[in-house]
């Protein structure tokens, strides 16, 4: 069940910026395309340590989501709790730290299903590797603004939910 624990949503004119994560395999890539085609600037995987960079110059234009997941070079959870805390922060800005959720056992059978090998655990296991990034994501999910379980949910519906949270206000749904 989502939550959203952000009180505060008439800061219309602050740049709205989602930092989107969750452990491989729960939706972060649907998640990021769905925000894309509610028209936020989205960028898959990026590297924490580009943030500064990328909010450097004129003020954005578009809503923005970014995907980061223990893949990337420079990923830590306190790195990107730090970075959004910041963002946070930072006047003009109203970001969310959208955490998509999953239990182990989907996660597993959802590897099984694809047979795509754990990216934490390229030479075990899938197991290894959700137990190891759920672990290392835990202090993440403990601060996010947004939390959606996609346990039960299809591509369809994790679509739906992200179009109800977070489309603009009189814009058309998916």
């Amino acid at each position: 069940m989502p939550t959203d624990s952000r009180s505060d949503r008439n800061q219309r004119s602050a740049a709205r910026v989602i930092f989107v994560t969750g452990p491989s395999g729960a939706g972060r890539t649907t998640a990021i395309n769905a925000l894309e085609d509610l028209g936020f600037e989205a960028i898959d995987n990026m590297p924490l340590g580009l943030l500064p960079r990328l909010l450097e110059g004129p003020p954005l234009d578009r809503p923005m989501a970014l995907g980061t997941d223990a893949r990337n070079r420079d990923y830590s959870a306190a790195g990107l709790i730090a970075a959004y805390q910041r963002l946070a922060e930072t006047p003009g800005y109203a970001p969310d730290l959208l955490y998509l959720d999953c239990a182990a056992d989907v996660l597993q059978r959802r590897y099984s299903e694809t047979r795509r090998r754990h990216p934490l655990a390229p030479e075990a296991d899938a197991a290894q590797g959700i137990a190891q990034e759920l672990s290392l994501l835990g202090p993440v999910r403990a601060h996010a603004t947004v939390l959606i379980d996609t346990s039960t949910l299809t591509p369809h519906d994790l679509r739906a939910e992200i179009t109800r949270l977070f489309a603009p206000e009189g814009a058309g749904r998916l």
